[in-house]
């Protein structure tokens, strides 16, 4: 039990002594890295496992902690099993390059005033989706048990999305451009009619 006792005394001495450490494969670390895994063929790195409860929330931990990173086991609220990284704010999922599906959604519904013929006109893409996913609308109802104290959740720069118009109706707008801020510009050039129809759509960026 002595012989024991004195080993792990030895090994944490080792440990702590030095700035780097090496597992597994030859002693021979990468100089730039603190730890360094070297597995064999049939082993894997097995990140916590744990149950999140929603982006803004830093449950199941006491508080938000920059680049702490996770497997998340859960799919509530705005959180779906996979891996997430917490940037000091939030929770962040993590996406690789070869996940299938596109991460895309429709603008919310705005207006367009079209009464009068008009060149020149904007339209800020990015600040109408922001007002609406933080609910600062009073018009809004939400499901029983939906949080809505910080709104639904939403990318907060501008230059996170693409944005898209991928139909409208060319006898009422045309000389449509979008920057890369989500503001629109456009012309007037006759009132819309009951089947008007402009398509916004915001993409992702990887």
């Amino acid at each position: 039990m002595k012989k024991i006792f004195f080993g792990l005394v030895f090994l944490t001495a080792s440990l702590t002594g030095f700035a780097q450490i090496k597992v597994g494969g030859n002693p021979t670390i990468d100089p730039d890295a603190m730890l360094e895994i070297d597995a064999v063929s049939n082993k894997g790195l097995l990140l916590p496992r744990l149950e999140l409860e929603e982006t803004t929330n830093a449950s199941p931990l006491s508080a938000h902690v920059e680049g702490m990173t996770v497997y998340n086991t859960a799919r509530t609220n705005d959180v779906v099993p996979g891996f997430y990284y917490n940037d000091g704010n939030k929770w962040q999922q993590m996406v690789t390059t070869d996940y299938k599906a596109v991460k895309f959604f429709y603008m919310p519904s705005i207006t367009f005033d079209t009464s009068t013929d008009a060149t020149g006109q904007t339209k800020d893409l990015y600040a109408e989706y922001k007002a609406q996913f933080a609910l600062t609308n009073p018009n809004h109802v939400a499901s029983t048990g939906a949080p809505t104290a910080n709104g639904i959740p939403y990318f907060a720069n501008a230059r996170d999305l693409y944005y898209y118009i991928t139909d409208y109706d060319p006898n009422v707008f045309s000389n449509i451009t979008v920057n890369e801020d989500g503001l629109m510009t456009y012309d007037v050039t006759a009132a819309a009619t009951d089947c008007t129809l402009i398509n916004i759509v915001f993409v992702v960026k990887e």
